[in-house]
Formats: structure tokens, sequence, C-alpha cells
């Protein structure tokens, strides 16, 4: 025990090098062997200079892992969305956007007069942009609206996938629900589907407003307050945009949960039977391209059920 051989006690083991990183050094090293094996063939105590080309390989090659293991990779520079549906032409980050895209840190989305989009946060809140609208992502919680208008929805994301939408005139934090935020010039108008949503003005001072109403805000601050229910036109652009569910592979209990957030209200199962059914009942298929009703009548044929609405929500009863 010398001592380098307590230096390599000391510093353990290794962590092993990708498979793809020292295959790629070996291959450099190995043609570089075989150029040598070639020039000095048939030369004078070639069989020595072999061996030490060989030794000098090997050297190579263990220095070039351990240089390799040491470099710092290239940091990943991890999506804070990605597109989910686009409808007409959108930009973002200055190049058309398309279904699947990731969304950068920083990244602005441009929609023209006739265009809307629908993304998916990372932290699984669903965002779509309104016509004519522009808005700056800062991370997977936090956008800038700057015109136009946003809804969010954090229904179904996790309990951790709060949204704060920062406007000239303040910021507003949803606390587990559905709205939207709109500019016209220099007025903010925050509309409340469900749950509850806090503005912080620019002055500091806090405003709270909770499902079924909407609140106007200019540079004086509250200019006007109306209530605003799940069936008024204001949220009707958002079904232009919709998401696509895929039901394939996926339960009429998940379809149906996801069919009732889209229209704000509660699912409510007829009996536990009906619950139970709707868990075990696989859907196949596809029900891209339709509308909320639609999809609903389509999935209908796949799997029946019969379902009423009320002011408490859906009521459905699996057969």
């Amino acid at each position: 025990m010398d001592d380098v051989g307590r230096l390599i006690e000391i510093a353990g083991a290794r962590e092993p090098v990708e498979k793809e990183r020292f295959d790629r050094v070996h291959q450099n090293v190995r043609q570089h062997w075989q150029q040598v094996q070639k020039e000095q063939k048939g030369a004078p105590g070639s069989r020595q200079r072999k061996i030490i080309a060989i030794a000098a390989s090997l050297a190579v090659v263990i220095g070039a892992v351990f240089i390799f293991s040491k470099l710092p990779l290239a940091p990943e520079t991890a999506s804070l969305a990605s597109v989910e549906r686009v409808l007409g032409e959108v930009k973002a980050a200055g190049n058309p956007a398309s279904r699947g895209d990731p969304i950068q840190s920083d990244s602005a989305i441009i929609t023209g007069k006739d265009s809307r989009i629908a993304l998916r946060m990372s932290g699984g809140q669903s965002l779509r942009i309104d016509a004519a609208s522009r808005v700056v992502f800062h991370s997977a919680s936090h956008i800038s609206l700057d015109s136009g208008a946003v809804y969010i929805d954090t229904a179904l994301a996790s309990e951790s996938s709060m949204m704060l939408v920062t406007t000239p005139l303040g910021t507003a934090t949803d606390i587990g629900t559905q709205f939207q935020v709109r500019m016209h010039g220099m007025v903010m108008v925050v509309g409340v589907r469900r749950g509850l949503v806090e503005i912080l003005r620019d002055d500091q001072v806090k405003l709270e407003v909770d499902g079924g109403h909407s609140v106007e805000l200019d540079v004086n601050g509250a200019s006007g307050a109306r209530t605003l229910d799940t069936n008024d036109p204001d949220w009707d652009w958002i079904e232009t945009v919709l998401p696509e569910f895929d039901i394939q592979g996926s339960t009429l209990a998940q379809y149906l949960e996801w069919y009732a957030n889209e229209l704000a209200m509660d699912l409510v199962w007829a009996d536990e039977d009906s619950e139970k059914k709707a868990a075990r009942t696989m859907l196949t298929g596809s029900i891209n391209g339709t509308s909320l009703d639609q999809g609903l009548m389509m999935v209908k044929q796949i799997a029946p059920f019969e379902y009423q609405l009320s002011d408490d929500g859906i009521l459905v009863r699996v057969e």
C-alpha cells in the first residue's frame, strides 16, 4: 500500500462512465493505435514498439475516460410547458407553434386575431391563450400577460400547482380554480369560474374574487364587479381551443371527470355501483377533433351510460 494506493482507496470507486462516451473514446484511440502499428510494422524493434504503443493507447483511453467523466455535462433546459393544440397561426419564441412543442423559460407566445393555443404546464395546469394575445413564460407557475387573455385551469393539477399571472396593473394568483385574465388596453379583467383568485395590485392592495364573479381594475384600482356564471359568453372562447382528450386506454370514470371539469361542474355518481363500473370500463378509439358534446355522444356509444345536468353537477348512472 504505497502513496498512490492510499490515494485510490480514499477516492473510492468512480461513477461508471456512460457506455456511448466510453465507446466513442475507445474507437478513436483504437484507430490511432492501428495507425501506429502500421507505421511501425517491419521496423527494427517493432515488437517492443508495439508493446509500448499498446501501453500508451491504454493510458490514453484511461486518461480520456477520466477526463470525460469529470467534464460537466451541458445543463438540460427543462421545458415549462408543452403545446396541446393550436388553432390558426401562433408564434412561440418567434417560430410557428405546433402540437408537442416544448416551451422554454422567457419564451413569448403571440397569437393573431384569429388564432388560439392550448398548453399543458409541467405542473399539470391547463393554459389557453385567446386571440390577439402576448404571453411570456417565466416559470412553470408564473406567466406575464401583456395583451389579450389567458384561461387557466388548475382543478385537476397537483396541489402545489398555483399559477401567477402578472399584468401591468397587478398580479392574479389562483387558489385551486378556473379563471381568466384579460387586458383591455389599461384595464385588467379577472373572471373566476370556480374557486378563488387573489389579486395583488401594484399599490400592494389585495382583492379576492370568488367563483361566479368578475372584477375590473384600471390604473385607479377596482372599477367594477359583476356576477359571472359558468355558462356566461365570456367562457365561450375556451372551448374553441379545447385540449384533446385521448380516450384510448382511459377509463370511463377518467373521461367523465375531465368532461365535468371542462363544464366547471361536479361529477356525481347515481350510486356506488355506477362509480365502480365506470372505473373498470376501458375506452377505445378516438374523439379528437370533436366538441365537448360531440365527444360525449361518441363515448356513450362506446360505453353506455345515462346522465343528467343539474345545479349540483352532472349525475351519471352506468348501465
